[in-house]
């Protein structure tokens, strides 16, 4: 799940949004498919095992897990929005994934019994946790021992300029996303190797490594690039659908120079880089 920093509670997507992750799911996918595929290789998921994906948006990366553990396997998709939920039992009916069960979780508040899962994976959903540190506690809890916890997370701003224009075009007038970005449950909160080590080895994993996923975010305009930034991230998405014609004119109008070093020819798409890290830590055994 991907969004701009949320504020101090925990997110709560507005069905609008959940709309438009379903709506872009392949693309969204897609975009950061490099982040999916690390967390899953690093998992290493085996057939016959269960998984469990936390912060799951519409499920796309767990489905590359429950592809490979076969039918006797179980993968167990949750989201705390019922409109991504639903999503995900949307996606996994279409490629007929009977071995998946979505449920409505908070990834804060894991309900499952200890030791009863092999792996737990999460792509851009830790860092909008307000006490991600539940979350790790919870995984280490439900892992079995030697079983796996593997995670994607945004590096740091100056990496991640297709987040941080954003938020500097509406910073310049004179708007503010909600929340700290670097705060708790900001999406830069885990953006530095370390605050994951810490993160995993205050839950008692062992084996913690931090590496970095470098990518790219396509988009086929300027519009297009405000368009799914606009309805996907889920403060930004807020703010936008509280502000007049006018100041999303403006907004546009600061945000759209800032973008030309991106842009593409003669198509004149945007290409803009990315970073993130991948994370992944064993529980003891």
């Amino acid at each position: 799940m991907t969004a701009v920093a949320d504020g101090d509670d925990h997110p709560q997507w507005p069905d609008a949004v959940s709309a438009a992750w379903e709506a872009n799911r392949a693309r969204l996918f897609e975009n950061q498919r490099t982040v999916s595929d690390w967390i899953v290789d690093h998992l290493d998921p085996r057939p016959g095992g269960t998984y469990l994906e936390l912060t799951a948006g519409p499920g796309e990366t767990g489905f590359l897990v429950a592809e490979r553990i076969g039918p006797s396997g179980r993968l167990v998709s949750t989201d705390l929005a019922p409109g991504m939920v639903d999503a995900a039992r949307r996606g996994a009916a279409a490629r007929g994934l009977d071995n998946v069960e979505c449920r409505t979780m908070d990834a804060q508040a894991i309900d499952l019994p200890d030791a009863s899962v092999d792996g737990v994976l999460s792509r851009f959903g830790m860092m909008l946790l307000p006490e991600p540190a539940r979350a790790a506690d919870g995984a280490r809890r439900v892992l079995r021992p030697g079983g796996k916890v593997a995670y994607g997370v945004w590096g740091p701003p100056d990496r991640n300029p297709w987040l941080m224009l954003l938020a500097l075009s509406i910073a310049e007038n004179g708007h503010e996303l909600p929340g700290n970005p670097f705060g708790p449950g900001g999406v830069f909160s885990l953006g530095a190797p370390d605050d994951n080590r810490a993160l995993l080895n205050g839950a008692g994993f062992d084996h913690v490594e931090v590496e970095e996923i470098p990518g790219v975010q396509r988009f086929a305009s300027f519009d297009d690039y405000w368009t799914l930034q606009t309805t996907v991230a889920g403060s930004l998405a807020l703010l936008v659908a509280s502000l007049s014609a006018e100041e999303l004119a403006a907004i546009r109008a600061t945000l759209e120079p800032m973008t030309r070093e991106y842009r593409t020819e003669p198509d004149g798409g945007l290409t803009i880089p990315s970073l993130a890290f991948g994370v992944v830590a064993t529980a003891p055994r």
